[in-house]
């Protein structure tokens, strides 16, 4: 094996589209330590997408929809996590399924040598979904590079952080998210303000 094959990094969990499904979460990929075999999760980590401690996306969804979610590495956890997608006709994917992190580092600006999932078949395969919820920038551009029918998503009602988007012959509704990495923060106009009241808007219940 090449030294840069020994490098990839396969995402570790498949797509969760629970039947019923109407929204899509769609992130990018793990940090590296999920992606190993076995794993190398810290405490605090949870074995599922958006498992990383560092990572905000199911802090902001427990406040935005007064779920109560568990942080340690527990079947139980990720149970929680599966049963609130299931009941509010969440899925939830990433764009990525196989990459480089460039240093080993779990920033979005760190994947290079990136492999998409097969996104079209996964919406051929639940044809429920109308909604796709992208989790930062990369996501769209992801999109855009490997799946949308045109490569473009078009504004929406006038509103930047919604798009419409053709895959497969068929438009979606996009709704994009602030990231939930605290990095992100930094270019968030009104910071962890702005973002909590976005997720609200979106996972309310």
């Amino acid at each position: 094996m090449r030294k840069e094959e020994s490098m990839y990094s396969i995402h570790p969990y498949e797509p969760f589209a629970p039947p019923g499904a109407t929204k899509l979460i769609v992130g990018t990929m793990p940090p590296r330590r999920f992606c190993v075999e076995p794993k190398e999760l810290l405490a605090g980590d949870v074995d599922f997408y958006y498992g990383s401690r560092d990572n905000c996306f199911w802090r902001l969804i427990g406040e935005a929809s007064g779920e109560t979610f568990d942080f340690e590495n527990t079947e139980r956890a990720t149970m929680q996590r599966k049963a609130y997608l299931e009941r509010h006709g969440f899925g939830i994917t990433d764009a990525v399924e196989k990459c480089i992190h460039e240093g080993g580092r779990s920033g979005d600006d760190s994947l290079k040598e990136i492999e998409p999932r097969d996104m079209r078949r996964l919406l051929a395969e639940n044809p429920g979904i109308n909604t796709l919820i992208y989790t930062g920038g990369l996501v769209r551009d992801l999109m855009n590079r490997f799946t949308a029918d045109d490569r473009r998503h078009t504004a929406a009602n006038g509103n930047k952080r919604e798009r419409s988007v053709v895959i497969g012959g068929r438009a979606y509704r996009v709704i994009l998210l602030y990231s939930p990495s605290p990095r992100a923060l930094q270019g968030i106009p009104g910071g962890s303000e702005t973002r909590r009241e976005q997720y609200k808007e979106v996972f309310s219940v």
